[in-house]
């Protein structure tokens, strides 16, 4: 480390709209300051080590306000085919799990991510069926893309030891007429005995995949990511996260990790607190808790103010995820305690109730600054724009989940309410500030489509993927939610997400310049360098 300082003719500091020429001092982990680019003027700075990065963007690294870190890490590894979101019908995911399968006899649970029923056009949900033809020897365990469900073969019910009379606080075990499970499962609660085995490797294994997935996101200069799969205070808990935790205490992380728990059947926090004193390595904390109060329109268990225009007799089916009474007393409870609470909340119901719940906090804690966020925000009504800002409430939103839903959402829920389907420019006009996040392992990591399709509202192939491309955000907005909206989440702003002097020195070059290069490239733009903490890791 010591001391160096960066220049480009292209610095984004995050404290203003456009890239200046400018240079930034770094000494040991943090910025010392911010200088003109010809501060070679200046005999304080004359024997520093210069790196010149000509024209190429000098800025903040990425802080991705929303991951799932632990499946992401093992979706990412070569234990998972990640390859099912090409996929156009059941027959064809059923066709590249096999392949995969047969490429790797050596497996004993076949594991695979990305399907997604949209992009299966009017075919009906999955069944075990045709996985069963496909690989009966095996335990086959394919996760939707949108993390919402799961796929399962027999073998894999038998091993998961699914019940289908099961009890559950939410969530659908998916039966044929004769009441035999079909393979589907629908919501957390039903899909977590699959999770746990989906999830089930060596320690040794486990590290290797948290390597690995360090270094994805060292290469696309992401500083900071999240766990948002809202974990029980657990002994299985507990050992998963003591693997990180010494994984980052005997080589260090290359990223801050922030973890939320578990949120729903708690009012009495100590065992949270339990967690937090315990998982407080220099890179890997525990943040706050999450709950889920919807799930997801595609499946009908996003909860709508009204009924689904393609579904009329619902407004959501099986909703809220959890009782409105208890939600209450248990975010109160949080808020109290001086711990943050983050919502699931995909349509315009639950987004309300969120916002309800988040005001009966105010009333009875008081102004408690612990920014409590409302998570993706697929739709909203006008009444509620403005209740962010009253309450001090963020806004936590995935742009790239505008192209998966190929404007699908517009079938489901009408033009009218598709006017303010994921609102980008609509939360910023009255928030203020947005916290922008990838969802990884729903969508990539990358954070490049993130930007492309915030600035564009368009897919991978360049089409318009909503009614309302008027909701796409600038550059400068979207780089700033991208790193000084998510620092503000997890309360990081003084250390991270501007170029300032005293922040840490978590600095990314960019092979070009975003707010210069065509609209186009941005997709294929790359992390030249990344500092993190004043080392520079790539």
């Amino acid at each position: 480390m010591g001391k160096f300082i960066l220049r480009s003719k292209a610095v984004f500091t995050g404290l203003e709209d456009f890239p200046r020429p400018a240079a930034i001092a770094v000494v040991d982990k943090k910025i010392q300051a911010v200088l003109p680019w010809d501060y070679h003027r200046d005999k304080d700075y004359a024997d520093w080590p210069l790196y010149d990065y000509g024209e190429k963007m000098i800025m903040s690294s990425f802080l991705d306000a929303h991951t799932h870190l632990f499946s992401g890490a093992i979706d990412g590894s070569r234990y998972v085919c990640s390859d099912l979101g090409k996929g156009c019908s059941q027959a064809e995911c059923v066709k590249i799990i096999k392949e995969f399968a047969d490429a790797h006899p050596d497996y004993k649970r076949i594991r695979g991510s990305g399907w997604f029923i949209t992009n299966w056009g009017d075919e009906p949900l999955p069944d075990k069926r045709l996985l069963d033809e496909a690989i009966p020897d095996r335990p086959v365990y394919l996760t939707c893309a949108d993390c919402h469900s799961m796929w399962l073969n027999s073998r894999a019910l038998e091993e998961a030891g699914i019940d289908p009379d099961r009890k559950m606080d939410n969530g659908v075990n998916v039966k044929f007429e004769n009441g035999e499970l079909s393979g589907l499962l629908l919501e957390p609660a039903a899909c977590e005995p699959a999770q746990k085995k989906y999830m089930e490797f060596s320690e040794e294994e486990m590290r290797e995949i948290h390597r690995n997935f360090q270094d994805v996101l060292a290469d696309y200069g992401i500083a900071a990511a999240s766990e948002m799969f809202a974990d029980d205070y657990t002994e299985e808990t507990m050992k998963k996260y003591d693997i990180l935790k010494n994984l980052d205490e005997e080589e260090g992380l290359k990223a801050q990790i922030f973890s939320y728990m578990k949120l729903f059947g708690y009012t009495e926090f100590s065992k949270y607190f339990k967690f937090q004193k315990h998982f407080d390595s220099p890179h890997f904390h525990i943040a706050g808790v999450k709950g889920f109060i919807d799930g997801v329109t595609e499946t009908y268990t996003g909860l709508l103010l009204e009924p689904y225009t393609d579904k009329p007799e619902t407004c959501g089916e099986g909703l809220p995820l959890w009782p409105e009474r208890k939600m209450k007393k248990e975010i109160i409870a949080a808020n109290k305690a001086g711990i943050q609470v983050r919502l699931h909340c995909i349509a315009d119901g639950s987004v309300r109730m969120a916002l309800d719940l988040f005001e009966k906090s105010a009333e009875v804690n008081g102004e408690h600054g612990l920014r409590n966020t409302i998570e993706h925000i697929e739709n909203i009504h006008s009444d509620d724009l403005d209740r962010f800002a009253e309450l001090d409430v963020i806004p936590s939103v995935q742009p790239y989940h505008v192209t998966l839903a190929a404007n699908g959402k517009v079938n489901q829920i009408g033009e009218k309410r598709a006017r303010l389907q994921w609102p980008f420019r609509t939360l910023l006009e009255h928030e203020g500030a947005l916290a922008l996040g990838s969802d990884y392992p729903v969508v990539t990591i990358d954070p490049f489509t993130t930007i492309y399709a915030a600035v564009t509202r368009r897919d991978d192939d360049g089409n318009l993927t909503s009614t309302n491309s008027w909701e796409k955000i600038s550059m400068a907005d979207t780089l700033k939610a991208y790193t000084s909206g998510a620092a503000r989440v997890y309360h990081v702003e003084d250390s991270m997400g501007t170029l300032e002097p005293g922040k840490m020195a978590d600095i990314i070059v960019l092979g070009g310049d975003l707010f210069e290069v065509d609209k186009e490239e941005i997709r294929g733009m790359k992390v030249e360098a990344n500092y993190f903490e004043g080392e520079k890791i790539r």
